[in-house]
C-alpha cells in the first residue's frame, strides 16, 4: 500500500489561529503547557475545517456534501450524508452517520495532526477597548476593556493519506469499514462499479480517484482560515512542504525540522539523512520540497546540497498532484 507522506510549516509572526475557552473577559489561544514553556497549536479538527471550507470555495469542481442536524427532539449529533460514491469530503475526509435504520462509518483516507508550535514561546497578550459605548450617568470612562492572547511562533503539522483507499469503499460489518448502506451499496451496482469479494469493496475508476486525490493537494497548498483574522491577519498556507510516496504509514518526516535558540525553524540534516537511509527502500518516489522565499533561507545550502529544486510550497504539491496522473500504480 502506498501513502502520500508530507509535513507542512505555517508561518505565524503574530496569531492566535485556535482558541479555547474564555476566561471571563480574556480570550485564550490553546497551548500545551510543558516544564520547558507554552506550545501554541491548533487542533486537527480545526485544520481540517479550514482544508474542507477552502476546498469548497476554491474548486467549482469540489463536491461537499450536505449536512444535517439531528434537530430539536433529538440528541444533540450532526453528520453528512455519507455518502463517497458523491461527495468528495465524504471519500477523503471520512464520515460517521449512525441512525436506527443502519450505522454507516468511514476511516478517513486523509490524517493530519495537531498543528503544534516547534519551539515553547512566552504567549503574549493584548488588551482592547471598546471606546464608542455610551457613557451612562455618572460612568466618566464610557469603555469596555478586553483582552486576548497571542503568539510568534512556527507550526509544524503531519499529513498523510492512503492512496489505496481513496475511492475505494469497504462493506465490511466493523466500526470504520462499513462504508455503504443499503442506497448506496445500489448505487455502486448502478454504476457498474469495480467490485472485489476478498476485500468486500467497491472502487471508483481509477481517473476518478486521481482528480480528487488532485483536488485535495492544490487545495492544501491554497488553505485559508484561522481565528482572530481580523486583527492578527496570518497566511496560514504552507510556508514550507516536504512529501513523498512511500510504503506503509509510517511517517519519515516527522523529526528533520528542529529550532534555533531564537526559534527559528531550521532542518536537522543529520534526522534528515537518517530518515532517508532508514526508510530509502520504502520511497516510490522522489521528495516533493517546497520553500516560500523569505521563510528558513538559512537552509538554502541544505536545499542546494540535496538537489532540491527552489520551488514554492504551492508548486510542490501541485507537481505532486500531477505525477499521480503518471504513476496510476500508486494507487493500487
Amino acid at each position: 500500500m502506498a501513502y502520500i507522506t508530507g509535513l507542512i510549516l505555517i508561518d505565524a509572526p503574530a496569531s492566535a489561529l485556535n482558541n479555547g475557552e474564555a476566561e471571563e473577559l480574556k480570550g485564550m489561544v490553546k497551548s500545551i503547557r510543558t516544564r520547558a514553556g507554552d506550545y501554541p497549536y491548533v487542533s486537527a479538527q480545526a485544520f481540517r475545517y479550514w482544508l474542507r471550507t477552502s476546498l469548497e470555495k476554491q474548486s467549482g469542481d469540489w463536491k461537499t456534501s450536505p449536512v444535517y442536524s439531528g434537530g430539536k427532539d433529538k440528541k444533540q449529533q450532526a453528520y453528512t450524508v455519507g455518502n463517497p460514491i458523491e461527495y468528495y469530503d465524504d471519500d477523503l475526509l471520512g464520515y460517521m452517520r449512525a441512525e436506527k435504520a443502519e450505522t454507516i462509518t468511514r476511516v478517513s483516507p486523509f490524517r493530519t495532526s495537531t498543528l503544534v508550535s516547534i519551539s515553547p514561546v512566552q504567549i503574549a497578550s493584548d488588551f482592547g477597548v471598546m471606546a464608542r459605548v455610551p457613557k451612562e450617568e455618572g460612568d466618566k470612562e464610557g469603555v469596555v476593556l478586553h483582552e486576548h492572547q497571542f503568539y510568534r511562533t512556527t507550526l509544524q503539522g503531519l499529513f498523510s493519506l492512503d492512496l489505496a483507499s481513496a475511492g475505494t469503499f469497504t462493506n465490511q460489518r466493523r466500526s470504520g469499514f462499513q462504508n455503504l448502506g443499503v442506497e448506496t451499496i445500489e448505487q455502486a451496482k448502478r454504476m457498474s462499479l469495480d467490485y472485489s469479494e476478498p476485500l468486500k469493496a467497491y472502487r471508483l475508476p481509477i481517473e476518478e480517484r486521481v482528480r480528487r486525490i488532485q483536488l485535495l493537494l492544490h487545495g492544501l497548498g491554497r488553505i485559508e482560515g484561522g481565528a482572530k483574522q481580523a486583527l492578527h491577519y496570518t497566511d496560514v498556507t504552507p510556508a514550507f512542504v516536504i512529501a513523498a510516496i512511500t510504503r506503509g504509514g509510517n511517517h519519515m518526516f516527522g523529526h528533520i525540522i528542529t529550532s534555533t535558540r531564537e526559534g527559528s525553524p531550521t532542518i536537522n540534516e543529520d534526522a534528515l539523512n537518517q530518515s532517508l537511509n532508514v526508510f530509502g527502500n520504502d520511497l516510490l518516489s522522489g521528495l516533493y520540497v517546497g520553500r516560500t522565499e523569505g521563510f528558513m533561507d538559512s537552509s538554502r545550502s541544505m536545499f542546494e546540497k540535496f538537489g532540491w529544486p527552489l520551488a514554492h510550497p504551492r508548486q510542490a504539491l501541485d507537481s505532486l498532484a500531477d505525477d499521480l496522473a503518471a504513476h496510476r500504480d500508486w494507487l493500487d
